[in-house]
């Protein structure tokens, strides 16, 4: 194919104006640890690396996701590399904001600098659900490194956490995309719209036959062309180009400081669990209900926090 470079500015209007399907219902408060507002680091401490491929095209997306009706509106970038033999989905917030995290840890080890705290830049606020997603076309299956929000060890000096990676490797999902016959126009791109279900969301997708690659943001792929905007039906998680371009880009696969390897199923066990019992995996948790009135305490011994992950087993 020929490869493009090409600055892309979304606005969106036609894919932007709907609002959440009704069919899903989401909960009317979200609980979690931490302030009430986020919960306690997610961030993971890389300790090596490795080249996996050269990319051949590379697309930047504006990630957005709410975590409950009525929550937080989050933003973070995303990118997307493609290469001959791997692609990698990676988050950019989560990647920026533990450099910079560790880089702050380090001067003030070595007494450079005292107190310091460290705040989401204009890369935005990482993901709770994922951290990063590679492709081997080779065996056709993704490896999955997600951030944990309850697992985390302390460092030395007591005032820094480091999260735990979990880490599974899954098959290339099937997703049964629907052609829905509508055509738009994503920035000076021809776009068709497709749909399908995938573990318990409803799915949108424009992608572009004129970029023919059968990729996207996150696990959405195999489409006959590039995904340029996604969203699940209820509103609560989209994916928006904000790039694209053909300049050659290494791209690494990263070894974390504290990994768990594990399996997709034994994952979402974990997670629902924590979700569910959160004062079982960390003592130290307080358990907030965060709702459009405000942040309260919650008694964690008679209430559970709700489970609305990105995906369901």
């Amino acid at each position: 194919m020929k490869l493009i470079k090409k600055l892309i500015c979304l606005s969106l209007p036609l894919l932007l104006c709907a609002g959440p399907a009704r069919g899903q219902d989401l909960p009317d408060s979200f609980a979690m640890y931490g302030d009430g507002k986020d919960p306690s680091n997610n961030r993971v401490r890389v300790v090596d690396s490795v080249c996996l491929d050269t990319s051949r095209l590379t697309v930047i997306y504006s990630a957005y996701y709410r975590l409950y009706d009525g929550g937080f509106d989050r933003r973070h970038l995303t990118s997307l590399h493609v290469g001959d033999r791997y692609s990698l989905f990676n988050d950019i917030a989560q990647h920026v904001l533990s450099k910079r995290s560790y880089d702050l840890l380090d001067r003030h080890v070595r007494g450079e600098i005292g107190d310091y705290s460290v705040t989401p830049d204009s890369s935005g606020i990482p993901s709770y659900f994922y951290k990063s997603v590679m492709c081997d076309y080779g065996s056709d299956r993704l490896k999955v490194v997600v951030p944990d929000i309850w697992a985390n060890e302390k460092a030395e000096n007591g005032n820094f956490s480091y999260s735990l990676a979990h880490i599974y490797e899954e098959e290339v999902p099937a997703l049964e995309w629907e052609m829905t016959g509508e055509h738009g126009t994503v920035a000076s791109f021809d776009c068709q719209k497709a749909e399908c279900d995938f573990r318990g969301r409803r799915w949108e997708a424009w992608f572009t036959p004129e970029i023919p690659v059968s990729e996207g943001p996150w696990k959405l792929k195999g489409l006959p062309g590039l995904i340029l905007y996604a969203r699940d039906t209820t509103g609560q998680y989209s994916f928006e180009a904000v790039s694209v371009t053909d300049s050659p880009e290494p791209f690494y696969d990263y070894v974390y400081e504290h990994e768990d390897r594990t399996t997709y199923r034994k994952f979402k066990r974990y997670e629902r669990s924590c979700f569910r019992w959160p004062k079982s995996f960390n003592e130290e948790t307080t358990v907030y209900i965060v709702t459009g009135k405000g942040i309260e305490e919650a008694d964690y011994r008679n209430w559970r926090m709700p489970y609305y992950p990105m995906e369901w087993p």
